[in-house]
């Protein structure tokens, strides 16, 4: 049998006693590679809880440049570019400044490709000032990248010391899909160690934070393009999502987004944790401040033929078919549900599903219960996949420079280990989970008045958005639509008020991490912040999807 070797072998230079001063270097380096008068006077910003104001106030952004990075739509963006109101170096250097601002006050930043954007600016202007036409629909917009997709002679580390040094042979799929739709690659973005966790660390570039509360998490694993879109250095970033990790930074930082269905995406050739595992696949989502940035971005890579650049990823162009019928519908129905049966959710996320299901009914649509919590075994079979290696993919990395392990990854041992026979069994148990979840969902057709199954279930994104650096960081509430492979959109409803939020006193919990949840909930530290709710949908059907998320959001909706 054939064998492959890891995915990077660790370089000589790096080794268990100098990893620390080589990630100390890249540090160093990355904020070398700043222009000086992009940078933020020091220790001006270091005592400022909410610094989501600074970009506009800091005075290194001209006018031109605020205008265009205040901008949250892709397609206007897109549309002031190909009318030459602003040329795609202007827009070029505009995000990259703004880009650094953020990196300075986040630490979200991981490579800075700014060199490499204004060159393909140039010759974005040059083309359509030749020729009158653009590249493609994303001619000259930027697009950050989590520090998972490989550019061409670029280094990337993933967040792990053992990758230190590693520069990438080749674009990953989706690179060179953006980049042949007209997009600029400019920055990535940090993660956490591994991936495996909702939340922003790692040994090698340190802790990203929240911009709106530097006290708190900015979610994750995707929490590096997080924090960026939130302070408008990107218009439009790409995440990677196997048990949350663009849902989760989206709701922390007050983001849209949309986790798709498996395959629909490309997602070869970029570098990811446990390859290989392909029961509960980790996918490729964009991470935006606006819905009408999704449905653009997702017309726009599907209508690309995916399957030309990536040979896992479906050929299926976008259904503006199945957009329209579903944009139309004057009725539609949904199922609601406040747990997935492992943890009970903090007093605002309660009230923003409350909220999000008066304001439906409101507008005329069914909007009655649906039980998700029977199927909370389907997060601990997820969890039981992850961990079915025993920890093997990982600790072959870290041994590597005999790195320590960050606190909180969802990670096996010798106890987690599954025989071939028991993770086939594993399989056969998440099919028959998802069979039963489609059976029930067809089934609620005698529950509502249009004729049709509910066309979505609105569900919670995150259990508190009272999130500290050290909080319990449970990911059920999108991991198990992960296992289930259904598509989820998550958009911010409304924010935490302390008086109509208070703490609760007497709740009864589930488990330890159900219980710490909600001693943790603080609602007067996380005062203001984002509270954002899911909008689930049925297996590759993410059209139809962005259309019902489109009404939920037009009905309730909120920016924050």
């Amino acid at each position: 049998m054939p064998s492959f070797p890891p995915h990077h072998e660790t370089l000589p230079h790096v080794t268990k006693d100098n990893w620390r001063d080589l990630a100390a270097q890249k540090r160093q380096s990355l904020y070398e590679a700043f222009p000086r008068d992009w940078l933020l006077p020091k220790g001006k910003y270091d005592d400022q809880i909410n610094i989501m104001g600074v970009p506009k106030e800091c005075g290194l952004l001209n006018a031109k440049e605020l205008e265009i990075t205040e901008i949250d739509d892709v397609p206007e963006l897109a549309k002031r570019i190909a009318q030459r109101q602003y040329s795609a170096v202007d827009v070029a250097l505009a995000f990259s400044k703004r880009a650094a601002i953020a990196h300075q006050l986040t630490n979200c930043l991981t490579e800075v490709m700014f060199d490499r954007a204004a060159k393909r600016a140039k010759e974005l202007d040059d083309h359509l000032q030749r020729t009158g036409q653009t590249i493609g629909p994303l001619h000259g917009v930027p697009v950050s990248l989590k520090d998972q997709f490989d550019v061409k002679d670029v280094e990337l580390t993933m967040g792990y010391a053992g990758y230190l040094g590693r520069i990438s042979p080749a674009n990953s799929s989706l690179v060179d899909l953006l980049e042949a739709c007209g997009a600029l690659i400019y920055v990535r973005t940090n993660v956490p160690q591994t991936l495996m966790i909702g939340d922003t660390f790692n040994n090698v570039f340190g802790r990203t934070c929240n911009p709106r509360h530097r006290k708190m998490s900015p979610g994750g694993s995707s929490g590096g393009e997080g924090a960026l879109i939130a302070l408008k250095g990107s218009i439009i970033g790409i995440g990677t999502d196997i048990g949350g990790s663009v849902r989760i930074p989206s709701a922390m930082c007050g983001l849209m987004t949309i986790r798709p269905s498996s395959r629909r995406m490309p997602y070869g050739k970029a570098t990811n944790s446990l390859l290989g595992q392909e029961s509960v696949l980790s996918v490729a989502g964009p991470m935006t401040r606006s819905l009408a940035s999704v449905e653009y971005f997702m017309r726009t890579v599907l209508n690309a033929c995916p399957a030309d650049y990536d040979a896992s990823a479906f050929p299926f162009p976008f259904n503006s078919q199945a957009y329209e019928a579903a944009s139309q519908h004057k009725k539609l129905a949904f199922g609601y549900c406040k747990t997935d049966g492992h943890v009970h959710v903090a007093p605002p996320v309660s009230r923003a599903i409350d909220e999000t299901v008066q304001a439906l009914k409101a507008a005329g649509h069914d909007v009655f219960e649906f039980d998700m919590a029977r199927y909370k075994r389907a997060w601990e079979l997820c969890c039981e996949i992850f961990a079915a290696d025993g920890g093997e993919d990982v600790n072959r990395i870290l041994s590597s420079v005999n790195e320590p392990l960050i606190e909180g990854v969802i990670l096996g041992d010798e106890s987690t280990k599954k025989s071939v026979y028991e993770f086939h069994q594993m399989n056969r148990e998440k099919e028959a989970i998802q069979q039963d979840v489609l059976k029930e969902w067809l089934a609620t057709v005698t529950q509502t008045t249009t004729g049709r199954p509910m066309d979505a279930l609105i569900f919670p994104a995150i259990a508190s958005p009272v999130r500290r650096f050290t909080d319990d960081k449970h990911a059920g509430l999108t991991g198990v639509f992960n296992i289930l492979d259904l598509p989820s959109c998550v958009f911010p409803v409304t924010s935490v008020d302390p008086a109509k939020d208070p703490k609760y006193t007497d709740v009864p919990v589930f488990n330890d991490m159900d219980k710490a949840i909600h001693e943790q909930y603080d609602p007067e530290m996380g005062a203001g912040m984002p509270v954002a709710i899911q909008v689930v949908g049925r297996r590759w059907q993410e059209e139809s999807l962005l259309a019902v998320a489109k009404t939920v959001s037009d009905c309730a909706g909120k920016a924050v």
